[in-house]
């Protein structure tokens, strides 16, 4: 049941937007009264809450696999570049709608989810740093400000791909060019 009001409770912000997210409107969503949702969850807040920790649960857990997948010899621009393209077609793919909602709710809620997102980012600092051990990144980047940089430009990428009418692909290629190589006119 917990599951069928996180998904209802996620369709509503992603349809009609965070304040829409009553705990009457989820209710009604999942067939129950709205007292009875207390019995699974203290407030909307806390349904918010689990939604966005679950939705970077997943995304975390599909990087990894992604990356421990790869053979062990594989080139850094190989893991990042499968990294960068699980991440994007994570937050834009129609499947993962618990990813969508983050971009709808006010910036007090997101904030919650910030232990997931603080494990999230280890995992690609640990991956950047792979890249400086096997020297194929240059150690004097300051991994601290390059990861919630990279992070935050990826992340943003809901927001405005749609409109551009580019694909995942294009822009997880777009992503890790721009970082392997930057946008210098080569000479």
């Amino acid at each position: 049941m917990r599951g069928e009001i996180l998904d209802a409770a996620a369709e509503i912000i992603v349809r009609k937007g965070y304040d829409a997210c009553t705990m009457r409107a989820v209710a009604a969503l999942v067939d129950m009264k709205a007292g009875s949702l207390y019995y699974h969850f203290k407030s909307k807040d806390e349904i918010v809450e689990e939604i966005l920790n679950q939705g970077i649960e997943t995304l975390y857990a599909r990087v990894a696999e992604t990356i421990r997948n790869l053979p062990q010899e594989a080139p850094f621009a190989d893991r990042l570049s499968a990294a960068v393209g699980v991440h994007i077609s994570s937050l834009v793919g129609k499947d993962q709608k618990y990813m969508h909602v983050y971009e709808h709710l006010p910036p007090i809620i997101k904030r919650r989810s910030r232990k997931m997102r603080e494990t999230y980012a280890q995992l690609w600092h640990d991956l950047l740093a792979g890249g400086v051990a096997s020297r194929e990144v240059d150690a004097g980047i300051d991994l601290r400000l390059l990861v919630p940089y990279f992070l935050g430009g990826l992340n943003r990428v809901p927001e405005w791909m749609r409109a551009s009418g580019a694909s995942s692909d294009q822009v997880a290629a777009l992503a890790v060019a721009t970082l392997l190589d930057g946008i210098s006119a080569k000479q």
